[in-house]
Order: structure tokens, then C-alpha cells, then sequence
């Protein structure tokens, strides 16, 4: 005969677990304001700017080129490219939780995904 109470208590073992070590990152997600791929940067700058989260400045981030439009005067600019898809990464930064959107467009940058900080 099986023992259920054993089987119960594992499974419920299991699942704080998981909720323990899982729930930190559904908390940051969650506490990002929600964004449409494509939608101009400058936009979802204000959406995060207004949710509370910070612009932060890698110390070894890349220096934005003379009259690029996608990175002027946006000091979370990790990295952007000059040549494909033109893509940036940009670091903003809530109290101890890190977060970076990924852009694509050679004029104006656009999210694509929100990426690996």
C-alpha cells in the first residue's frame, strides 16, 4: 500500500521550493511596466521612468557617437551598433533588480526584447 502522506509532503516540498527560488524573478518581471515590440524607446523610457526604475550607467559601457539619435542624452546605453539590425542595449536598475531592453533600428530605436542584463 502506497503511502500517501509521504507523497504529499514531497510534493508540497517541492513546489516551496520552486516558489522560493523561482518567485524573485517573477516579482522583477511583474514590476516592469508591460511594453509592445517595436514600440519607439523613447516611449517605453517614460514607462519605465515613471515605474520607479533608474537609468543606470555601466562603468564600462560604450560612448555614444556624435548625433546618434538612438543613444543621445540616455546615459543607461550599454552598447549600440552601427551596423545590422542597429541594436542597443539599455540598463535601468530598481533597487537591487537589473533590467535591460534590447532596441533595433538605425534612426529611431525600437524594443525588441527585453534581454540578459
Amino acid at each position: 500500500m502506497p503511502n500517501f502522506s509521504n507523497s504529499l509532503v514531497s510534493r508540497f516540498l517541492m513546489v516551496w521550493t520552486a516558489a522560493l527560488l523561482l518567485g524573485p524573478l517573477a516579482i522583477a518581471a511583474s514590476d516592469a511596466p508591460s511594453f509592445e515590440k517595436g514600440e519607439d524607446y523613447g516611449a517605453v523610457r517614460a514607462k519605465m521612468i515613471k515605474a520607479g526604475w533608474k537609468p543606470f550607467h555601466a562603468p564600462d559601457a560604450d560612448t555614444c557617437g556624435s548625433g546618434d539619435s538612438r543613444c543621445t542624452g540616455r546615459p543607461e546605453m550599454v552598447a549600440c551598433a552601427g551596423t545590422g539590425l542597429a541594436n542597443c542595449k539599455f540598463l535601468w536598475k530598481k533597487g537591487a533588480r537589473m533590467l535591460a531592453l534590447c532596441t533595433a533600428g538605425e534612426l529611431t530605436a525600437r524594443l525588441d526584447v527585453v534581454c540578459q542584463p
